[in-house]
């Protein structure tokens, strides 16, 4: 590699760095889908992770999809809305192609409702569906019954609007501060959200119990947030996604800009390199399980766009700011602060806005680049929650980015950069 290649890359790091430090993220609102999100139509079914057919997905994402065309009333039959979507009627794409993210399989269809989260800095928005709950069914575990399409429903009709109101009227939250405040209360703004949950809850609080709702509705509503300490983690998506896409296309950069899983295959994308996924096999998530009447057999690989939360530097590449996240993972805080570290060891600089107080406040990690990937063999770690193969909420856990998405990247990098 010459001297002015590697200068050049520094440099273009250097971008990607300043674009995420300076970044300013304000939840503004939530919206349906179709009425907010860019060449959204109303016959595309948005997934999680890298493109994938729908022969080649995962049960559980099979069956959200599913689910998905039932709650937009193409029909109320299962067996019939499969055949919608193999004649090609209804349309499968990622998130990641509408400057969206979802949880797990990621499943979002144009009638539900979406958080809004705008880069004031930069002008861009980036949304996310709403987290549905702790319980075992949900979309986004792959489920797809009455209950499960139910709750969608009432998302729909109640949560959402209350919260765009309540949001509304704070004139927007500033993520990026909260998210702050959550990481020197025990979380890692992944796996664990609770302190981030509680802060959004009491911010919003004042202004649900103003709005012009049913007191039935607004108590439904805290009893949700309530028993959801994840809840502000999709909130924390669509920052992160609003927060990265500035850094994506800028020339040399080596920067990941994208971690996204479908539970088939696990993919990355690199600032230069744009839109081009890097892909190997999902791998298995090393999973505490709910129950012992489940175990690696029945666990879908890793899926979801939660791992948006890692590129920006959270989840776990600050694994050490959460000792209760990394000791529920069967780990200690000498694990937890191994994790971090290595994460600083592969990142191209630190964020300070986002200090780790057991770190002396020192930055967080920010911007994973492949070369230092490639050259230390260290992979990132994953914070994310297991589903079970035939859809359902079975555990949570951790993974490793597969190395192989780095090497062909940076193999498509050097290519690019003709180096020798």
């Amino acid at each position: 590699m010459t001297n002015l290649l590697k200068q050049r890359i520094e440099e273009a790091n250097e971008k990607v760095l300043k674009i995420l430090q300076e970044a300013e993220l304000i939840w503004v609102g939530d919206k349906k889908a179709i009425d907010v999100v860019p060449n959204l139509k109303s016959n595309i079914i948005m997934h999680a992770g890298p493109p994938i057919e729908y022969e080649r997905m995962a049960g559980a994402m099979k069956k959200a999809v599913l689910g998905a065309v039932v709650f937009e009333g193409f029909t109320d039959d299962l067996a019939e809305a499969e055949e919608l979507v193999k004649n090609g009627t209804i349309i499968l794409k990622p998130c990641h192609d509408f400057y969206t993210v979802g949880g797990m399989t990621g499943v979002t269809s144009p009638s539900m409702y979406v958080h809004v989260v705008r880069n004031e800095r930069f002008g861009n928005e980036a949304y996310c569906m709403p987290h549905e709950g702790g319980s075992f069914k949900g979309l986004g575990w792959g489920t797809n019954d009455e209950e499960t399409i139910n709750k969608v429903r009432w998302m729909q009709e109640e949560l959402s609007p209350v919260l765009d109101e309540a949001v509304k009227k704070t004139g927007g939250l500033n993520v990026k501060q909260i998210v702050a405040q959550a990481m020197q209360m025990g979380d890692e703004c992944h796996s664990r959200c609770t302190a981030g949950t509680q802060i959004m809850t009491k911010m919003l609080a004042p202004y649900m119990t103003e709005l012009d709702y049913d007191k039935a509705v607004i108590k439904r509503v805290f009893e949700f947030l309530d028993a959801n300490n994840i809840f502000f983690l999709h909130v924390i998506m669509a920052a992160a996604r609003a927060m990265i896409d500035p850094a994506k296309n800028i020339p040399y950069s080596t920067v990941v800009t994208t971690f996204a899983r479908n539970g088939v295959e696990f993919g990355i994308k690199v600032s230069a390199l744009g839109d081009k996924w890097f892909t190997a096999p999902s791998p298995k998530i090393k999973t505490v399980f709910f129950s012992p009447k489940w175990n690696d057999d029945v666990a879908t690989p890793d899926m979801g766009d939660s791992a948006i939360t890692e590129t920006v530097g959270l989840g776990g590449q600050i694994t050490v700011c959460s000792p209760a996240q990394e000791y529920f993972l069967g780990g200690n805080y000498e694990s937890a602060l191994r994790n971090t570290l290595e994460a600083y060891e592969i990142s191209v600089g630190e964020n300070s806005a986002w200090a780790i107080p057991n770190l002396d406040f020192r930055g967080g990690p920010a911007g994973v680049d492949i070369r230092k990937v490639v050259q230390k063999g260290i992979r990132p770690t994953i914070h994310t929650a297991t589903a079970h193969v035939e859809g359902g909420f079975i555990g949570g856990g951790e993974a490793k980015v597969p190395m192989k998405c780095f090497e062909d990247a940076m193999m498509e990098f050097a290519q690019q950069c003709d180096i020798k």
